[in-house]
């Protein structure tokens, strides 16, 4: 039995400020899908960034973490700002805003090159690109079909990863790290285009969830909370792997082309993830697969801390990032099924990006006091087991308040 100040609450009602139909249509979608992953475009190249910065700049490994952390945090710093401002200011302001801040920032990038101005014109370039993120999803969010939406933009963002993966080494060959700067500046010059198209005006959010048999209900306020908390636990595997896993790669003895053409591929079979985790939610909701996943993501961290080789470099790979996808889409629907409203969803970037601020530079600590990438591969790991304790916690909560959404599709 469950104390009354764990009950689900009637719905009350409250005022709201919308445009029927804005949100879902096809242009409004495309746009919101192109802003999200161009700000998100710093978090796919990372690992071709990271090597850029350390072959053409000569930085070392703890100077290359914090430069990964300052775009992060910049991130993350703008994904909070963004999420108090989006129900309250028109969108698209908002977007020139974020889009103007990464453009004159990323330009800056590629004529100061010291660490220090480096560092802080990075953190400029992050909030600039986390605005355009975090308002991106949160307009997904405001869909009525947000399952299929985000479905999409994950799509969207295998594309532009296997993209980046591919030209970033080509670039920096030809224009060292500039070129990588001046691609994410061409970048958002293109996302002029999509401004007008977003809804200007949210609605105001109103935490609820509504249960199979009609019923409307407000669940307590900490299980999406929780559930933003799982996400960064997550996102602590993602920040530590991604960022230096071409590193690790070297540091093992791999040729430069079967690193690249190994994360390139890889990033492929994340649309494997996206396939397997559509199908198990409808034969098996989403709590067991999630878990389920999260304890492979640890897995595959842990494979690759014993040691690299070609093989275990190829499989941790693809188990990486099958996993990635597969656990994001689960992590979204769980937050859509304790609150549909989109506030929370809205966070999800900044939830992200405190533990991509954090990752990197941690891993980097690691790595100055001689640890090895093992203890990277290790700190990944126990982000993932972090995660799943979490979501243990919050599925036995479901199951005891609101028992069929703890099985929900």
């Amino acid at each position: 039995m469950t104390s009354s100040s764990e009950q689900a609450l009637p719905l009350t009602s409250a005022p709201t400020r919308t445009q029927p139909g804005s949100f879902d249509t096809p242009a409004a979608i495309i746009a919101a899908i192109v802003i999200s992953f161009v700000g998100n475009a710093v978090v796919l190249g990372m690992p071709m960034l990271v090597g850029a910065l350390a072959d053409n700049l000569d930085f070392n490994e703890q100077q290359v973490g914090w430069l990964a952390s300052a775009d992060l945090g910049g991130m993350f710093l703008a994904s909070i700002l963004t999420s108090m401002a989006i129900t309250r200011v028109n969108r698209r302001m908002l977007a020139i805003a974020g889009i103007l801040i990464a453009l004159v920032a990323n330009l800056l990038s590629s004529q100061f090159h010291d660490f220090n101005t480096l560092l802080y014109t990075r953190v400029i370039a992050g909030i600039g690109g986390g605005i355009c993120y975090s308002l991106g999803v949160g307009c997904l969010a405001g869909t009525h079909h947000t399952a299929r939406n985000f479905s999409i933009l994950m799509f969207a963002l295998v594309a532009i990863n296997a993209i980046e993966l591919y030209s970033f080494p080509i670039l920096s060959d030809t224009w060292g790290v500039n070129g990588i700067y001046y691609a994410f500046s061409g970048a958002f010059v293109l996302c002029f285009l999509a401004v007008p198209h977003l809804p200007e005006f949210a609605a105001e959010a109103t935490a609820v969830t509504e249960t199979k048999d009609g019923h409307t209900l407000v669940l307590p306020g900490y299980l999406p909370k929780l559930c933003l908390l799982a996400v960064s636990s997550f996102y602590i595997t993602i920040g530590s792997f991604w960022a230096y896993i071409e590193r690790a790669g070297v540091d093992a003895g791999l040729s430069d082309s079967f690193i690249t053409n190994t994360l390139t591929i890889g990033t492929l079979f994340t649309l494997l993830g996206c396939f397997v985790a559509t199908w198990l939610s409808n034969r098996a909701g989403q709590s067991k697969p999630l878990l389920a996943a999260l304890i492979t993501m640890s897995g595959a961290m842990i494979l690759l801390s014993f040691g690299i080789n070609p093989i275990i470099f190829i499989l941790g790979n693809f188990m990486f990032n099958v996993m990635w996808l597969f656990t994001d889409i689960y992590q979204l629907g769980t937050i859509s099924n304790v609150d549909h409203s989109g506030r929370y969803a809205a966070l999800i970037p900044g939830a992200q990006g405190l533990a991509q601020t954090v990752a990197p530079a941690a891993a980097g600590f690691l790595l100055s006091q001689n640890l090895g990438y093992g203890s990277v591969m290790l700190l990944g790991a126990g982000g993932s087991l972090g995660a799943l304790l979490i979501y243990a916690f919050v599925y036995r909560k479901l199951r005891q308040l609101a028992p069929e959404l703890a099985d929900a599709s």
